[in-house]
């Protein structure tokens, strides 16, 4: 306050020296400064404590208490991490354990690296007593990982103990509707293998069918060494033994495993309590105590700032007094004049006068003036252009929104909206339009094999040329892949709409040239008119679609329009794949098996496979009714394996049970021959199964096989493996005779039309023994297929030697029936034959071969 009463004192008598507004100001602001000066001073004091305290803690309490932090942290989750291994899959995985060891080593290196630690001093123990701790968590889930060890082989000696009994005849086969069963030994035998397999791993039970096990083994072994063998008594004694030593192994870990898993648990918390205590508390203490300090000294420079204030204020308060009046009027006139230039008046100009530093003043606003007109100016100019810029980037967004960035055609968006202004002025005028849906045909090859940037290109090529084939009203859109539409107005006919389709499509067939490689290409079109096929813009494209389809399937490279009865179609080959796929999921397909008959010397060579489908009614479909469908949704690919594998185990049913000579013919189509690793499919099922290569035959037609050297190739590999390769339905189409010469085939399937004219045809036999001959010639089997009357039969066995597939002989049949069927069928051959030879005797002879009218002996 007596500073104060000084600074008033002197203001009076300087208003009485009538010094000016420099004068008033400069002593002002020295009382100001002086103010200042003697707060910085005292403020400086209490704000460089404050500022070393913080740096204080943040250069040592906070990183110290993060450390430790880290280290209870991490080591709980070394803990969790061991803990969750034991209880889930027994420590299989190291890597989650690895990670946790690293993460708490290296919070401990950060922790005792740091200056802050060192200082207070290592704690004596505690690195020994964690890496102990990492020692004996290692150890753990090391022996939980031998554990699973002993227990997955253990199973893998079970399981071979069984396989080897059922090999032996432990279950019994049935054999053409008998029931043989296996010795009694062996019965027993299987009955204690899976009595053991069933038990648990550990426990009372396993030792009680071990032991029963090794008892059965003893009380037959004279028998057991007599048949099957001494090798397969000792092998099988010795599996059980090993099973019954990794029991004890197992019981005696989890014995030991549970006291060690607690010891590790409580051993694990003891250091965390440890080091809560010793590591982590004192950290959390002296950063308190930092803090404490640090606020302390804050709110010291907080008081002291606000003393200084308050005196400046003081100060400031009686200078202003005194300067008010020599200084109000000439700013209250610039005041106004700022309030013209806010509200826009560019034209506001200060008035020059009052007091030099007043007028100056003045002087520069009405600068400052000038200038933000000059800003203001440029603003606008550059508001502009910028608004120019925008409208430009608005029309660029546009264009990307509603067309394909590979081709600048229209997209999906711009054809909805175009197709939808279309409907409109069609039906304002009463006109009709066509909407064609074009589709690339084979176009995944050339990215298959030229490359996607490659075949980018080309969409590009196929959209312009489409553009100038459809002509300059028509509206051309890319929907993507290699999917287009044309738009086609004021089109009323449906022969308006084919022609246009033809010259697009002929358009498309020209070679194409792209980057020096020209190209042939072809495209199917589907058609659909406005309003004949749909009232709206997703209707019609689903017309076009529809008819595209139709179009795939009539070959390619052709234009379908769109029908009521295509729609009809798509929709019954819709239901048709959803119900294949359920039969997929529930095993409603089956397969059954024809056998096929040599007729020199009245044996069953092999059965051929025939995929069924058991519909819901109970109605056996056969595969010419769903294959398609298999084919069209990529079944087939999951349907050759199954097929595969049921064939290939059927012939080791079917040698096991005495037909040593089994084998079996499965019916390839062109979709599963050309999946990738179809031959390694092949390999997997002999190797599986165990079977001779030999007792496999692939039947392929003739198209799967001339399609380039890769099929040929793939042949090859087959043959090398020791398949056997028929050459199906030889006589329908085009067959070439160069296949007979250069395909590695061994057999040649001639078909039911080159077959059911012979006994009424003598062109037809004539025929029919010339392909024979022929095909001996070349060293090939001959298997005639649909062989449905006895006349038939009697004309093929004066061919040579001729093997006979079809109705007249066997039905298909299940795997179970099949060595029945294959007994019944050569006997029925034998009497059949014998017969037609007695009816063939007694008819007269007229220096000509005389039919007799085909009789079907079995229906079909």
């Amino acid at each position: 306050m007596r500073r104060g009463l000084r600074f008033a004192v002197g203001a009076v008598k300087l208003r009485r020296l009538r010094l000016g507004v420099g004068g008033y100001l400069g002593v002002g602001l020295a009382a100001v400064g002086l103010v200042v000066f003697v707060g910085q001073v005292l403020a400086s004091r209490t704000t460089r404590a404050a500022v070393e305290a913080v740096h204080a803690m943040q250069a040592h309490d906070e990183p110290l208490a993060a450390r430790s932090g880290a280290i209870v942290e991490k080591l709980a989750a070394y803990d969790r991490t061991v803990s969750e291994l034991l209880e889930s899959a027994a420590g299989t995985d190291t890597a989650p354990l690895s990670a946790a060891e690293r993460d708490l080593d290296d919070a401990l290196d950060a922790y005792f690296q740091f200056r802050g630690a060192r200082a207070l001093g290592a704690p004596a123990g505690f690195s020994d007593r964690i890496a102990h701790h990492l020692a004996v968590g290692r150890s753990l889930i090391g022996r939980a990982r031998d554990r699973d060890a002993w227990q997955a082989r253990r199973r893998v000696l079970l399981d071979g103990v069984r396989r080897r009994i059922a090999s032996a005849g432990g279950e019994g086969l049935p054999v053409g509707g008998n029931q043989l069963f296996a010795r009694r030994s062996l019965a027993e035998l299987d009955e204690a293998i899976n009595q053991l397999r069933a038990e648990p791993d550990t426990g009372p039970g396993a030792s009680s069918a071990e032991a029963r096990m090794m008892s059965l083994l003893r009380a037959h072994e004279a028998e057991l060494a007599r048949s099957p063998g001494p090798a397969w008594l000792e092998l099988t004694r010795d599996d059980v033994h090993e099973a019954a030593r990794l029991r004890a192994r197992i019981e005696r870990f989890d014995a030991s495993h549970v006291p060690e898993r607690r010891a590790f648990l409580e051993d694990g918390a003891a250091l965390l309590v440890w080091a809560q205590t010793h590591l982590q508390a004192p950290a959390r203490f002296a950063l308190a105590a930092a803090a404490e300090r640090a606020a302390a000294a804050a709110v010291s420079a907080e008081h002291m700032l606000a003393a200084t204030g308050i005196a400046v204020v003081i100060v400031v308060f009686l200078i202003s007094g005194v300067l008010a009046l020599r200084i109000t009027l000439p700013v209250r006139r610039l005041t106004a004049v700022t309030r013209r230039l806010a509200a826009g008046d560019r034209e506001a100009r200060a008035e020059r006068a009052g007091l030099a530093q007043i007028d100056e003043l003045a002087e520069s606003f009405n600068a400052m003036a000038g200038q933000i007109a000059v800003v203001e100016r440029e603003l606008r100019t550059n508001q502009t252009e910028l608004e120019r810029r925008v409208a430009e980037r608005t029309l660029e967004l546009d264009h990307l929104a509603h067309h394909d960035p590979l081709t600048a055609l229209p997209n999906r968006r711009h054809l909805g909206a175009t197709l939808t202004g279309a409907i409109a002025r069609a039906r304002a005028s009463g006109e009709r339009f066509a909407l064609l849906f074009v589709d690339l045909d084979n176009f995944k090859s050339i990215n298959d094999t030229l490359g996607h940037t490659f075949g980018d290109r080309v969409l590009q090529a196929i959209g312009e040329r489409l553009q100038t084939a459809a002509g300059p009203h028509a509206f051309i859109a890319r929907l993507g892949g290699d999917e287009f539409t044309v738009l086609l107005e004021a089109t009323d006919s449906v022969e308006a709409v084919g022609a246009r389709s033809a010259k697009l499509l002929d358009a498309l067939q020209q070679p194409l040239t792209v980057d020096g490689r020209v190209l042939s290409t072809s495209a199917s079109i589907g058609a659909s008119l406005y309003p004949d096929h749909a009232p709206d813009a997703d209707a019609l494209l689903r017309a076009a679609d529809v008819a595209l389809f139709r179009a795939k399937d009539l070959g390619r490279n052709r234009f379908a329009v769109f029908s009521p009865d295509l729609s009809d179609a798509a929709a019954s080959s819709f239901r048709l794949e959803q119900a294949l796929r359920r039969a997929v999921e529930a095993g409603e397909l089956l397969l059954m098996y024809q056998p096929q008959v040599a007729l020199h010397t009245f044996e069953t060579s092999s059965v051929e496979a025939l995929l069924r489908w058991r519909k819901p009614d109970g109605r056996i479909a056969p595969a010419v009714e769903f294959v398609h469908i298999a084919e069209k949704t990529g079944l087939m690919r999951e349907l050759t394996g199954w097929v595969l594998r049921s064939a290939t185990s059927a012939v080791t049913a079917w040698r096991a049970m005495g037909w040593h000579h089994a084998s079996v013919a499965i019916n390839v189509s062109a979709p599963q021959f050309f999946e990738s690793g179809f031959v390694e499919h092949v390999a997997e099922a002999l190797r599986v199964t165990g079977i001779p290569a030999s007792s496999l035959e692939l039947e392929l037609t003739e198209t799967v096989m001339q399609t380039g050297p890769a099929t040929l190739s793939a042949l090859h590999r087959l043959r090398e493996l020791g398949v056997a390769i028929a050459l199906d339905d030889f006589g329908t189409g085009y067959s070439s005779l160069t296949s007979l010469e250069q395909l590695p085939i061994t057999r040649v399937k001639l078909d039911r039309t080159l077959i059911e004219g012979i006994d009424a045809s003598p062109r037809s036999f004539a025929i029919a023994r010339s392909v024979i001959a022929l095909c001996h010639g070349l060293g090939l089997h001959v298997v005639a297929e649909g062989v449905e009357t006895p006349g038939q039969l009697e004309r093929l066995e004066r061919c040579g030697p001729v093997t006979v597939q079809g109705f007249l002989l066997a039905h298909a049949v299940d795997s179970e029936a099949v060595p029945a069927e294959v007994e019944a069928a050569g006997a029925r051959a034998r009497s059949l034959l014998a017969t037609a030879r007695a009816a063939a005797a007694e008819e007269p002879e007229q220096g000509a071969l005389m039919f007799v009218t085909p009789r079907r002996v079995l229906p079909r």
